[in-house]
């Protein structure tokens, strides 16, 4: 075995000799098979360590990137879930503003009912659910720690989401039923002044009264680009209710005498002087000497004085086009031009002109057309 390993020395490794010149001398260097082998394996072996760390720095190499891009990735996962966090949260703000607008029109129209109507309340969850929103502000912008941290905010997010939604709800169905009552209430007063026979045009407020009165006051406007176009509609139809509530309250709701009788109703009648057939233009109200009459509206005196077969006459004008006429009187208490307030005693019953015994004629005008009175008071007994 020897003899072979040192064939195999002179054959692979044979002895070598080198010769080195140094200052003019020759040296001989031999280098025996057992050092060359020893160098080669040397070499190798650094060669084998060398391959080795390599591999395993570009394999650390490789981990570490991996690791970046993982790490990149979950950056921009959590930038993006971050990025609809904020949506969602100025969602909610806009949400929060348009509901905050709606509760202030659906409270304010609520406040400005006619006394005719019931006022239903706010939905009695409104405070509490408009309040979360404003104090997650700054607890939103705060750096999130870990998952679970974020996640709890998702939470909160969706948790707002459906309560915002509840309460967007509710003020939905909040002015559903308003605008159900309103549309009652409007028809019934228009079903009112049908009845009473007056000027259709009433009913759509086309004829109110649009003299100017004294109004003012600081100036607090809705954010109406928050508020949808129907709930501002329903706005629209409460105003339009309430001019016509205004008109209601402005009409001659009642017959002009303190304590009377209908002698002689309005309409077709036989004249009582000549027994003709002739259209009777008011109502008589049959009473006491001097009983006394009364404004039945807030007016202004258009005349007053002897009026031929009306004798003692007075003549008021209201608003909305209302006139109302008083004939036959004793006595006359105002004056042309006068204000008078609402069941302000304006004269005294008497018999006075082209009448047969003591009575009051009682005229009622809309835009120069004479209705019935009596149909004007029964019409309006049944909508208070």
């Amino acid at each position: 075995m020897l003899v072979k390993l040192k064939s195999f020395y002179r054959t692979f490794f044979p002895a070598r000799q080198l010769l080195i010149r140094q200052n003019g001398e020759v040296k001989h260097l031999v280098l025996a098979p057992w050092l060359q082998l020893t160098t080669l394996l040397v070499i190798l072996t650094a060669i084998v360590w060398l391959s080795i760390s390599t591999l395993q720095i570009m394999s650390q190499a490789d981990q570490i990137i991996s690791i970046e891009q993982s790490q990149l990735s979950k950056q921009q996962q959590w930038q993006q879930q971050r990025y609809q966090q904020q949506a969602a949260y100025e969602k909610q703000l806009e949400q929060l503003a348009v509901l905050e607008q709606k509760q202030a029109l659906l409270q304010s129209m609520i406040e400005s009912l006619p006394e005719s109507m019931n006022k239903p309340a706010l939905p009695t969850n409104a405070e509490p659910l408009l309040l979360p929103v404003q104090e997650h502000t700054e607890e939103f912008h705060a750096p999130l720690e870990d998952d679970d941290q974020q996640h709890k905010q998702v939470k909160r997010l969706e948790s707002m989401s459906e309560r915002l939604a509840r309460l967007d709800l509710a003020y939905n169905n909040s002015f559903i039923k308003l605008d159900e009552q309103i549309t009652l209430r409007h028809q019934e007063i228009v079903a009112m002044l049908e009845g009473a026979g007056l000027d259709s045009s009433l009913a759509d407020g086309s004829v109110l009264d649009g003299s100017e009165t004294a109004q003012g006051g600081p100036l607090d406007l809705f954010d109406e680009s928050k508020i949808p176009s129907e709930f501002l509609a329903i706005a629209d139809k409460l105003l339009t209710l309430n001019n016509l509530e205004n008109l209601l309250s402005e009409l001659p709701q009642t017959l002009p005498a303190a304590d009377y009788y209908i002698s002689s109703s309005f309409g077709l009648r036989k004249d009582p002087m000549n027994g003709r057939r002739a259209f009777h233009k008011g109502v008589d109200l049959a009473g006491w000497h001097k009983t006394e009459i009364f404004a039945p509206a807030d007016g202004t005196v258009l005349r007053a004085g002897r009026n031929g077969g009306y004798g003692n006459f007075i003549e008021l004008q209201h608003k909305n086009g209302f006139v109302t006429r008083f004939g036959h009187l004793n006595k006359i208490k105002v004056k042309k031009g006068q204000t008078v307030t609402k069941d302000d005693v304006i004269g005294l019953m008497g018999s006075t002109g082209r009448s047969t015994s003591t009575h009051l004629h009682y005229e009622v005008l809309v835009n120069g057309k004479h209705v019935n009175p009596v149909k004007i008071t029964k019409a309006l007994s049944r909508v208070r």
